[in-house]
């Protein structure tokens, strides 16, 4: 497991001919005085950084270019880099000489006025484009401004409205590519997680002189189910059946608890998923309560799922509210936080439910209900209960709306003005999510990360008893996640989603998705152990690496 992991978590790739040893760099080439040099900035920037590329940026206003035998390849960030066509020749006869390859992006110079393009289409195979359909079309979430038609620069892989998008040539012992425009890497017309992400890294990796290393994730699947009430029951099932069942076939889930909707066999079955590793489980909310004031005593055995109302325990923390869910870390219905004193009894209410049912252990992973949290809940959770990762895609303090802007964060969402956080599709609020990058809040320091394919069903895998279209949902999902080199999460919920899925449904949902996705080599996580390597990744960075042809010995400098 150990040499498999390390394989697939660095991205190796040796061609057979003679290297010396050296020390690969990547150069990434812009002009600090030029307004293009914006595009470097929020788009080529933190995509290296998240692939673990080692780069270095040199300001050709400061510094000459120049490439030796330790540059595997040079990124030009924007149009006009050389200011003289005699100095671009020079350095490209160092390019053709070192074997070193070249990705250039043109800057966003557009054609005439209401030239855009709502797809890509794809016009011939290559390893760039190999996990897409040749010929075949990639639509946009929204529009991207089409370039002035670009000189030709070799055999077209992608073009849009007749004009070229991403070319690619060899001149010399150099492989080169050419971006006619960067504007897809942005949210407002796909961005990152979009579908595209493929193309970035694997341009990078055919054109970079071998051997080359990036320290990118490894294709790592894990699963997450919020609103847990424990209804298995309505299928004559166990009240959990479904998690042994994803666990069967490796999928390993963070159950986001409404705890007091779990019955005491529901806390049983519970309780033996956590102990033995097949899931990960922290509160998500108090959960939904019967707001006729009437408490089933359990879940009948007949008829329409949808019928059932849940039981809620007879314990139960006091309701604070007149409709809807019961919420632990922010008053919801209020669309503010709670008072400190009122914060820290539903804190104290739910750590007493935690402790009543022990041995449960917690997940380090916690996920609010509706994201929303307050920076009161923050002492309580890091030093009560441990928590280490969050999942926060909005400011703390705010509700889930429309009118609050998604949380600036790393590594993608830094540099653009926000969306919203909801998925509103108007705000951009589709676009995927993905954040892997530390918080600070009322003095403690946390790990907020989450992936989220929202513009695939609407926020969510949204599974259902159409076992087929289920699984191609889930593999389209997982399959952009893998390829952006990003943590992969079967992302749903047990209440409106799951609970209404017949079982022998989702046993075969469950053993589809994970056949469709052996191909990946996926490495199955639970959250808590997927997040450590994720983390790991984010604190660490490759920069540079040597490799030594005599004794075949990669040296990798971190």
């Amino acid at each position: 497991m150990k040499k498999n992991f390390f394989q697939l978590a660095i991205l190796l790739l040796f061609f057979p001919y003679p290297v010396k040893a050296q020390e690969s760099n990547v150069l990434v080439l812009f002009r600090g005085t030029s307004p293009d040099a914006k595009q470097v900035t929020t788009c080529i920037i933190p995509w290296l950084e998240h692939l673990g590329v080692p780069f270095r940026t040199i300001d050709a206003d400061r510094e000459k270019p120049s490439v030796s035998s330790a540059t595997a390849l040079v990124i030009l960030g924007h149009s006009n880099i050389f200011k003289r066509q005699k100095h671009w020749k020079k350095f490209e006869k160092e390019l053709m000489l070192n074997g070193t390859g070249l990705m250039a992006f043109e800057s966003p110079v557009h054609g005439n006025r209401g030239d855009s393009a709502a797809e890509v289409r794809f016009v011939q195979q290559h390893y760039i484009t190999q996990h897409h359909t040749v010929p075949g079309t990639f639509a946009f979430m929204g529009k991207m401004k089409l370039p002035r038609e670009n000189s030709h620069h070799g055999e077209v892989l992608l073009e849009a409205g007749g004009v070229p998008i991403l070319q690619i040539d060899e001149k010399g012992a150099s492989r080169r590519v050419w971006w006619s425009t960067a504007d897809w890497m942005s949210t407002y017309v796909s961005g990152p997680l979009g579908g595209m992400d493929d193309l970035f890294w694997r341009s990078i990796v055919w054109a970079a002189r071998k051997p080359f290393v990036m320290h990118c994730l490894p294709p790592l699947v894990t699963m997450r189910v919020d609103d847990v009430a424990g209804r298995g029951e309505i299928w004559h099932q166990t009240p959990l059946y479904w998690v042994g069942v994803s666990a069967k076939y490796g999928f390993k889930p963070w159950l986001g608890l409404f705890i007091y909707n779990l019955t005491p066999a529901a806390v049983n079955e519970l309780r033996s998923y956590l102990l033995s590793g097949e899931a990960t489980a922290a509160p998500h909310a108090f959960g939904r309560p019967n707001r006729s004031n009437q408490r089933a005593d359990g879940y009948l055995k007949t008829g329409n799922a949808d019928d059932y109302p849940f039981w809620y325990d007879t314990t139960a923390f006091r309701l604070r509210a007149s409709w809807y869910d019961e919420f632990i870390y922010f008053d919801h219905h209020r669309g503010k936080p709670w008072s400190e004193e009122e914060a820290i009894a539903g804190l104290e209410a739910a750590d007493q439910w935690w402790k009543k049912n022990q041995p449960l252990p917690m997940s380090k992973y916690l996920i609010a209900h509706f994201y929303e949290m307050a920076e009161n809940n923050f002492p309580f959770i890091s030093e009560r209960w441990g928590i280490e990762y969050l999942a926060l895609g909005h400011p703390v303090n705010l509700p889930y709306a429309d009118s609050v802007p998604w949380l600036v964060c790393g590594p993608f969402r830094k540099h653009e003005p926000p969306g919203t956080c909801t998925n509103n599709p108007s705000l951009r609020g589709t676009r995927p999510v993905y954040y892997a990058d530390f918080v600070t809040i009322n003095g403690c320091k946390l790990f907020n990360c989450f992936t989220e394919i929202r513009d695939d069903a609407g926020y969510e895998w949204a599974p259902d008893n159409n076992v087929e279209a289920t699984v191609e949902r889930a593999v389209r999902q997982l399959r952009r996640a893998l390829d952006a080199k990003v943590p992969a999460v079967l992302f749903t919920h047990e209440t409106d989603y799951i609970y209404r899925i017949r079982p022998e449904n989702w046993e075969m949902i469950m053993a589809g998705i994970r056949k469709a996705i052996n191909p990946w080599n996926v490495i199955p996580l639970t959250s808590d152990s997927a997040l450590r390597i994720v983390r790991a990744y984010s604190t660490s960075s490759l920069d540079s690496y040597s490799f030594s042809e005599n004794n075949l010995t990669l040296t990798l400098n971190v």
